[in-house]
């Protein structure tokens, strides 16, 4: 309910807006009327309420007067001017203080309705800005600021792979969402008096799906649906969430254990949901039908079939996968074995994870790899593609670059390229892109002092400003406008 006073001297009038409000939208209640603007602070400076209406010209205190106070004592009420002056110097004072519409004597109902549904839309955002403001701490900081326990129901969706920290900007390049706006997904899927809001966590294809209302509704049912709206869309979602309501304090706690339940239950190139109860799926999911231990002795080739045979018609969870993976490559790669190493292997399988939309897609990445025994020693040629490869970025940085892309033109596995990137360079694709990007902007903040730090990031391929002075001030130390003025500072004290 919104509150509100009307102060205006002429009594007729007075009782016509208090009848026009409350007859337009009974989400507003008229709790004062006040005939001049001393009986409105009177009143004011022991009630709250939420707008004001008030006309200029009135006896002992004025409107303006009026404004003048509500600003200094109460700045978050909102202020509507109702006069019969249309004089601009009077509009003008007002807009001073804050207000944000003008009417003019006599009042149109339809003019006010209309401003009435502004108001309203204005507080419930207000209200869902807060709300999210709240969870968002939760989310990120682990903080409950509101004093009165806020219950709310949760999810957890990973689009796409499972992947571990370390890895984040390959995960940011692949885009598993596909541009979907998770949030507005969900809300369309469940009734109008419910808020949603959905963070970002951990990696770039992983959401926090928080849901607010007064009553529980079934997650499990939730969950299935946009399982479903996902599949429509061919985007494979795994889905982890908690029945019960829960308060801000445990959101932190709660995401972690619907995240490791992800990571145990996710299938490969597949969408599926789970409760926070459940480690092991009953249904028709295979796991792996052979030993790790039994790819001793055998050839690439045998054990590639023996692993497209245990994967014919059925689904692989990611975790078993993995550590087939792990065993295989130990094996016929002698070098992952040593302890040093590990980390590179984890992350060779990772990135097949990445670029493999399916298991099929795995298989056939994973023979490629593996075929062609690249991964052993570098072709003679391999030099050349580099070099290509290196110009190609260049010329095309202002552009999406994508593993993908590149895996594409230039005919090899996504995971390989990168690696033989980095040995060429140092940097992945998506490294080198970004620095050549810094690079060139720094050249821009130097030389042309009339460019916005806006137009230096379009121009590097940085569409976002604030998503490119984030990168920036993350990779150089100093936001954009920093690094102007210090770079102007040194260049005058030489």
């Amino acid at each position: 309910m919104i509150t509100v006073l009307v102060a205006e001297d002429e009594k007729p009038l007075l009782r016509g807006i208090k009848k026009f409000i409350e007859e337009i939208d009974s989400r507003f209640t008229v709790v004062k009327c006040a005939v001049n603007g001393k009986e409105a602070m009177d009143y004011l400076s022991v009630n709250q309420v939420d707008v004001v209406f008030t006309d200029i010209n009135m006896p002992l205190v004025d409107g303006l007067e009026l404004m003048k106070y509500l600003r200094e004592e109460h700045p978050e009420t909102v202020v509507i001017v109702i006069s019969g002056y249309s004089d601009f110097e009077y509009a003008q004072k007002a807009i001073r203080y804050g207000v944000k519409e003008y009417l003019l004597k006599p009042i149109v109902k339809d003019e006010l309705a209309v401003i009435l549904k502004h108001i309203w839309e204005s507080f419930e955002n207000s209200k869902q800005n807060l709300e999210k403001s709240r969870l968002q701490n939760a989310v990120y900081h682990g903080k409950q600021e509101n004093i009165q326990e806020e219950k709310v129901q949760i999810a957890y969706a990973c689009a796409g792979p499972f992947i571990k920290e370390g890895l984040e900007e390959s995960v940011a390049e692949c885009d598993f969402w596909q541009g979907v706006d998770v949030e507005k997904t969900a809300c369309d899927m469940l009734p109008g008096d419910l808020h949603i809001y959905c963070f970002e966590k951990n990696q770039a294809n992983e959401r926090i799906i928080l849901l607010v209302m007064e009553n529980e509704i079934n997650m499990k049912d939730f969950s299935k649906q946009f399982v479903a709206a996902m599949e429509q869309r061919e985007i494979p979602v795994t889905v982890a969430y908690n029945q019960d309501r829960i308060g801000l304090k445990d959101i932190s706690s709660v995401s972690r254990t619907l995240r490791r339940c992800i990571q145990r239950n996710i299938i490969v190139g597949e969408g599926s949901c789970w409760s926070i109860e459940e480690n092991e799926k009953k249904n028709n999911i295979n796991n792996l039908l052979f030993s790790t231990r039994g790819i001793a002795g055998k050839s690439v080739e045998l054990a590639l079939k023996q692993f497209d045979s245990a994967i014919h018609g059925g689904s692989i969870r990611q975790e078993e996968c993995r550590r087939w993976l792990s065993a295989l490559l130990s094996c016929f790669m002698p070098e992952y074995q040593e302890e040093d190493n590990r980390s590179q292997l984890e992350e060779m399988i990772a990135n097949l994870f990445l670029y493999s939309a399916n298991i099929g897609d795995l298989s056939r990445n994973l023979r490629q790899m593996l075929d062609k025994k690249q991964l052993y020693k570098k072709e003679n040629t391999t030099a050349n593609i580099m070099e290509e490869m290196e110009s190609y970025i260049r010329k095309h940085m202002t552009e999406t670059v994508t593993a993908a892309d590149l895996a594409e033109r230039f005919g090899l596995v996504a995971p390989y390229l990168s690696k033989l990137f980095k040995e060429y360079s140092g940097y992945t694709p998506a490294q080198y892109l970004q620095k050549i990007r810094l690079d060139r902007a720094k050249q821009l903040l130097q030389s042309e002092q009339n460019y916005l730090a806006k137009d230096v990031a379009e121009i590097v391929g940085y569409p976002n400003p604030l998503y490119f002075s984030k990168v920036f001030k993350k990779n150089v130390g100093i936001y954009p406008s920093e690094y102007r003025r210090k770079y102007r500072e040194e260049k005058e004290n030489k």
